[in-house]
C-alpha cells in the first residue's frame, strides 16, 4: 500500500515540477508563468519528498525484518546444534527454518567453513554436518 502512495506522490511531484520547468523555459516568462512555476515548486517538491520518505521507510522496514529473520535463523541453528550434540542435516535445518534446501545448504556450508565443522555422509547418501560445541 505504501508503494502505491509513494508512486502517487512521485507522479504528482513529477507533474508539478514538469509544469514548473515548462513555465520557466519560455523566453518571455510573464508573472503568470512565474506564479505557475512557484505553485509547481510548492506542490511538487513536497510530493517528491513524501514519496522519497515512504520509499526509505519501506526499505528500512524491509531491512529490519531481514535482520530479525537472520537472528531467528541463527538462534534456531544454535539451538538445534545444542539439542543434537552438534549434528545437523540440511533437510532438518530447512524444515525448521522454512528455507529452501539450497538456502539451508548454503547457510550450513558457510557456518561449517566459519566454525571448522566436519561432514558425515549418512547411509542414504545425505550429508550431516558435525559442529564441535566446545
Amino acid at each position: 500500500m505504501q508503494n502505491i502512495f509513494a508512486g502517487i506522490f512521485f507522479s504528482i511531484g513529477f507533474i508539478f515540477l514538469t509544469v514548473t520547468v515548462s513555465s520557466l523555459a519560455t523566453k518571455d516568462s510573464t508573472p503568470k508563468d512565474r506564479s505557475a512555476a512557484m505553485g509547481g515548486i510548492i506542490i511538487g517538491v513536497p510530493a517528491i519528498a513524501a514519496g522519497t520518505w515512504l520509499v526509505l521507510k519501506q526499505r528500512k522496514r524491509h531491512d529490519d525484518l531481514k535482520e530479525v529473520r537472520q537472528r531467528q535463523i541463527e538462534f534456531n541453528f544454535l539451538t538445534t546444534l545444542q539439542a543434537n550434540d552438534g549434528s545437523i542435516t540440511a533437510i532438518s535445518f530447512a524444515i525448521a527454518n522454512q528455507l529452501t534446501l539450497d538456502e539451508a545448504k548454503q547457510y550450513l556450508d558457510a557456518k561449517a567453513a566459519q566454525l571448522n565443522a566436519d561432514f558425515n555422509v549418512t547411509e542414504d547418501g545425505g550429508v550431516s554436518y558435525k559442529f564441535y560445541l566446545s
